[in-house]
């Protein structure tokens, strides 16, 4: 009887003692918590064509948020709630973050995948399928279009490169982090608040592309260029210090598109041509009928100034001295449509 006493005594006080050391342990540790449920945020991964893709996205505003497409480096797998730019970019506001991949392929003395770049004839087919996703995310989660970002290490900095000569129109701003490039482009590139990093001893990556790029880009008249070189810095050291580089995350979702692309409803915006638009001679510009009535067209310089601005019932205007012999950007716009463009006032 005694014995079945102590030994019922005993596993009381063990099962005491245990509740007691849970309760101690749950004070230190955070609780695991349903993230849908309790903050709305989510982190959704698939499979795109074989390639794995993933989405951050924060918890709901009320107004649309801006997205960022990192394109990551040789042998990294990005997809990952836990990537540092997800964390690094929402610290400062609710940003959208998407991360496809480049696979890797099976050269075996070369396996990288690689984004592609200035050296290439045409966008390759990853480039291609992230931005086919891109515009998807867009369109299902009415992201801000006047705040798509760019941030890419190595040869996502490449790729970054050939996305600017491209499509100088779309992006609001974009990082690039010890890129290569050939010297071309760079009228095109101008068009883009661009932040240029790179490691002064970068092995990879030569230092000297990044800085003859940014040079010909102001050159082109592109005010919106920023160049960081890190001394005695490598490849990887370039890379790993710019993710600390102070202001460079905010710098970026500070820029907003004015005139970027807007996907709006009716007319498909290619088809739209600049050479279909406008005809510029002696000193008068020639509107084409094709517009829609109602239309403004619209003229900027480099640094988003206005120099002109117009509606479509005149079809033929005399343009102000100074916006002749110059090359401006340019934007159509209705209330069914936005469209933009780049063009030259020279005399022919």
């Amino acid at each position: 009887m005694v014995f079945r006493l102590k030994t019922r005594l005993n596993m009381v006080l063990f099962q005491l003692f245990a509740i007691m050391l849970c309760n101690q342990s749950s004070a230190y540790e955070k609780p695991v918590r349903t993230v849908a449920a309790e903050t709305s945020e989510q982190f959704v991964s698939w499979t795109y064509k074989e390639t794995p893709m993933g989405l951050y996205l924060p918890a709901k505003t009320d107004k649309p948020l801006p997205i960022v497409m990192f394109l990551h480096g040789c042998h990294n797998d990005p997809v990952s709630r836990y990537h540092w730019i997800i964390s690094a970019l929402n610290a400062i506001e609710p940003c959208a973050v998407f991360l496809p991949t480049a696979p890797e392929t099976k050269n075996t003395q070369y396996p990288c995948a690689d984004w592609g770049g200035t050296y290439d004839n045409g966008l390759r087919p990853q480039m291609t399928n992230a931005l086919t996703v891109l515009d998807s995310l867009i369109t299902t989660h009415n992201f801000d279009t006047q705040r798509q970002y760019l941030y890419g290490e190595s040869m996502g900095g490449e790729g970054i490169y050939r996305l600017l000569s491209d499509f100088p129109s779309r992006f609001a701003g974009a990082v690039n982090v010890a890129g290569y490039t050939l010297n071309k482009g760079a009228a095109k590139m101008a068009k883009t608040p661009l932040w240029i990093i790179t490691g002064a001893s970068d092995e990879v990556s030569p230092v000297d592309s990044n800085k003859a790029i940014y040079n010909s880009i102001q050159n082109a008249g592109g005010t919106m260029v920023k160049y960081t070189e890190y001394p005695g810095l490598s490849h990887a050291g370039g890379i790993e210090q710019a993710r600390e580089e102070s202001g460079l995350l905010e710098w970026l979702l500070s820029q907003k598109r004015s005139t970027a692309v807007i996907k709006r409803t009716g007319m498909r915006n290619d088809a739209l041509r600049e050479n279909s638009l406008f005809e510029f001679s002696h000193g008068n510009l020639q509107i084409s009928p094709r517009l829609p009535s109602g239309s403004v067209v619209t003229l900027f310089d480099f640094n988003g100034q206005v120099l002109f601005k117009t509606d479509t019932r005149n079809t033929s205007v005399r343009l102000p001295a100074r916006t002749i012999s110059r090359v401006v950007l340019w934007n159509v716009s209705n209330a069914e449509f936005s469209v933009s463009g780049k063009t030259s006032l020279c005399q022919k």
